[in-house]
């Protein structure tokens, strides 16, 4: 992620990326398909793929609607929690290659803020690092 939250693709190549993310998706389908969970995989911006559950917790009337999405920071995380976001993606998915909890408030297309908490997974496909995500919301009274 840059200052904005993306990975840039330095080649402007997205067929490979495009496979891995479908290569991916196909192999956690069990996940996507029958987790209570929100679940997402994010490679860069235009690279991220999400569970029906994430999309509708979000706001979103489908996952492809939610991955097509061009910002991820700018258009699901509130401006006061995208510097952590990004702190975090950065410390543990390309530094220290652990999981973490991080609590953030989403922006719902219709404004609508949600506050949810999100264990961030590091995980390596074709020699590159993604962020594999299990969200949840945080009731009011936790918030």
């Amino acid at each position: 992620m840059n200052e904005r939250g993306a990975v840039a693709d330095r080649q402007g190549n997205d067929e490979p990326h495009e496979e891995w993310l479908a290569a991916i998706a196909a192999q956690l389908a069990p996940i996507f398909e029958h987790s209570s969970e929100g679940v997402y995989v994010y490679l860069d911006d235009r690279h991220k793929v999400c569970n029906a559950v994430l999309a509708k917790m979000w706001g979103f009337g489908s996952p492809a609607e939610w991955a097509g999405a061009p910002d991820f920071l700018g258009t699901f995380v509130a401006e006061d929690d995208r510097a952590e976001v990004s702190r975090a993606y950065h410390a543990h998915i390309h530094q220290s290659l652990t999981p973490t909890r991080l609590r953030f408030t989403v922006r719902r297309p219709d404004g609508t803020p949600v506050r949810c908490e999100s264990d961030m997974i590091p995980l390596s496909y074709a020699g590159r690092m993604l962020a594999y995500h299990f969200v949840r919301l945080i009731p009011a009274s936790r918030a």
